[in-house]
């Protein structure tokens, strides 16, 4: 029997390149004042003078907000929804990346509901604030193709003070229009793109492999998955190269529709874990985790994990399921390494000393991603799998 799934899709995604030309349009369905959160890197391009443009075209006047960093702080983000509230604004846009993109979704839902962003991730043991109706309309134009945040109901805050990371899940700050034009990505450098676009495989990837997985979120990471190995090692070494962008963009958001229903694995619950003691970059982060993570699972999975390695090497298809699967570790760690990944988390700040707080992080924050892995996983399971990561 076929498992059961629900597919809720509340954002409406705008493809293509040009799609961008639109924004102005789309913005003016929900509001006539837009709090515009900005990568402080397009403070002053030509994007942010053309999306001005457009948003005074259609009617909309705009207040900017530029303090957004990497793993956004949750301190910040109060700080943005009150300015979005002094200035009255009806709907927020959100021009960037993944960070920019999950920063929006809590200024969206403090702005509406109040408190304070850290009120809304969910951490094991603490009660969070879940409201029922929506923060404020969000229109999400990624200018990189990585976290597939303009699809999902989640944004992850960091809290470096506490060496925390965590997660707002809500239904209430999906965006309501997602703009995925590839020609915005085209200036990524090569070492973005590759970090940014592991964690897109890497979402379709956990999800396959997670014990959730379904008719629906096993079509769309597949396809994700098939996309990523197509377009990535181009997209990195041809930043040009529109095809390969807008590969990579249809991928990411494939896989983000994959991570809205069912979740992400151990990489990303590692992952996250090493971003909040180490503020590391969340793709090489999760990246670091992911050849271990592979290793550590077979035997189990194997039909699974002959299917992604064929997708690397069609050649393998004469091999058996089990040769197929046992491939697939090699195969993962050239392509990191092609595309410039090779960082251990040990390269990435931790030190052997701290891999039990490492784990103690995953378990209290991200256990639902060790949970619903294909291999279960006990806490010396997952200490000894972090510990090949250095």
């Amino acid at each position: 029997m076929r498992k059961p799934y629900v597919v809720d899709l509340p954002t409406r995604l705008s493809f293509g390149v040009g799609a961008f030309d639109a924004v102005g349009a789309e913005v003016g369905r929900f509001g006539r004042r837009a709090f515009v959160m900005l990568d402080p890197f397009l403070k002053g391009s030509p994007l942010e003078e053309r999306m001005g443009r457009q948003l005074a075209e259609a009617g909309v006047t705009a207040s900017k907000w530029y303090d957004i960093v990497p793993n956004p702080r949750a301190a910040s983000c109060d700080a943005a929804a009150a300015e979005a509230v002094r200035s009255g604004c009806d709907v927020v846009l959100a021009v960037g990346g993944g960070s920019t993109i999950d920063a929006a979704k809590a200024v969206a839902l403090v702005a509406v509901h109040g408190g304070e962003a850290w009120d809304y991730t969910t951490r094991a043991g603490v009660e969070h604030r879940d409201p029922k109706l929506p923060g404020l309309p969000i229109v999400a134009v990624p200018t990189s193709a990585g976290t597939g945040a303009e699809v999902t109901p989640f944004a992850v805050l960091s809290r470096p003070d506490l060496k925390l990371k965590a997660t707002i899940k809500n239904p209430g700050c999906a965006p309501v229009v997602a703009i995925v034009d590839p020609a915005l990505h085209v200036s990524k450098p090569p070492h973005l793109t590759a970090s940014t676009g592991v964690d897109t495989f890497l979402h379709a990837f956990e999800g396959f492999l997670g014990s959730q997985s379904n008719g629906w979120t096993e079509t769309v990471g597949l396809r994700a998955m098939q996309l990523f190995a197509i377009h990535i090692r181009t997209a990195c070494r041809e930043g040009s190269n529109l095809a390969a962008r807008a590969g990579m963009a249809e991928a990411c958001y494939l896989a983000g529709l994959s991570l809205a229903s069912i979740g992400v694995g151990i990489p990303h619950s590692l992952g996250q874990a090493l971003g909040a003691l180490k503020d590391a970059p969340h793709g090489e982060a999760c990246a670091a985790f992911l050849v271990p993570t592979v290793r550590w699972t077979l035997p189990a999975g194997a039909e699974k994990l002959a299917l992604v390695a064929t997708i690397f090497d069609n050649g393998l298809r004469s091999h058996s399921v089990g040769q197929q699967a046992e491939a697939l570790p090699a195969l993962l760690d050239n392509l990191l390494s092609d595309i410039g990944l090779t960082s251990g988390a040990g390269t990435l700040g931790l030190s052997p000393s701290e891999v039990g707080d490492l784990v103690d992080v995953a378990f209290a924050n991200y256990w639902r991603g060790i949970e619903r892995w294909i291999r279960p996983g006990y806490r010396s399971d997952i200490l000894e799998l972090a510990k090949a990561s250095l």
